[in-house]
């Protein structure tokens, strides 16, 4: 039987565990392939440490190949771009996300919303990561995008991470720079603590934390 491949985008080197840390791992126990592909490397980060620029995209890849082995990510694809600001980084990004999903051809590709998300970084990776997708012979079945900054109004498909939420802590909690200054445990547990609480499904939920998706088409 062939494997089965998902690739996750992330703008920044905590998003995919913010957005979807439990869902990761659900897919992993399930026996897929994640391929983690971090865009930017989280130079503009606040930091409490008191940093340099380059001390801290050190640290930030540290924190991202520990919670990648915390989740039990298979390949981590660091692109190690300074911003998506510049043209030259934007289609840098766009050739080596085309050579990933040539290379992996997931059936799934996962990232924030190009639209709903307010982070500016999130939407221009996005944006380009459809664009990519339609110039690229190897077209993933589904396109899903997870919450990180904005909640969804709206969605597609629920996970249940009850049974994974303590993963998925673990794995922000490698994120020791910017849990320093923002509580994004705490916050993101709150957020699948209400999805959980107030799905959309029909009937009684026993759901204690749950993740929730937008479908999109390029």
């Amino acid at each position: 039987m062939a494997e089965k491949h998902a690739l996750v985008i992330s703008p920044h080197p905590d998003d995919l565990e913010i957005g979807m840390g439990g869902t990761v791992a659900k897919l992993v126990d399930s026996g897929v392939k994640i391929i983690s592909l971090v865009v930017t490397d989280g130079r503009r980060s606040t930091s409490v440490y008191g940093l340099s620029e380059d001390e801290l995209v050190e640290l930030r890849e540290s924190e991202v190949r520990e919670s990648v082995g915390i989740l039990g990510i298979d390949f981590l694809v660091l692109l190690r771009l300074r911003d998506m600001k510049e043209k030259k980084n934007q289609v840098e990004f766009k050739k080596e996300l085309s050579e990933t999903i040539t290379r992996f051809n997931p059936e799934e590709i996962y990232l924030p919303h190009p639209e709903i998300d307010k982070h500016p970084t999130h939407r221009v990776v996005s944006s380009i990561t459809l664009e990519a997708v339609t110039e690229t012979p190897s077209h993933p079945s589904k396109i899903w995008c997870y919450e990180v900054w904005t909640p969804f109004p709206k969605y597609e498909r629920i996970e249940d991470i009850s049974l994974q939420m303590h993963v998925k802590c673990a794995a922000i909690e490698a994120h020791r720079s910017q849990v320093e200054y923002k509580n994004y445990t705490e916050g993101i547990m709150g957020l699948n603590r209400y999805r959980a609480v107030f799905n959309e499904t029909a009937g009684l939920s026993v759901m204690e934390y749950a993740e929730v998706f937008m479908e999109i088409t390029p």
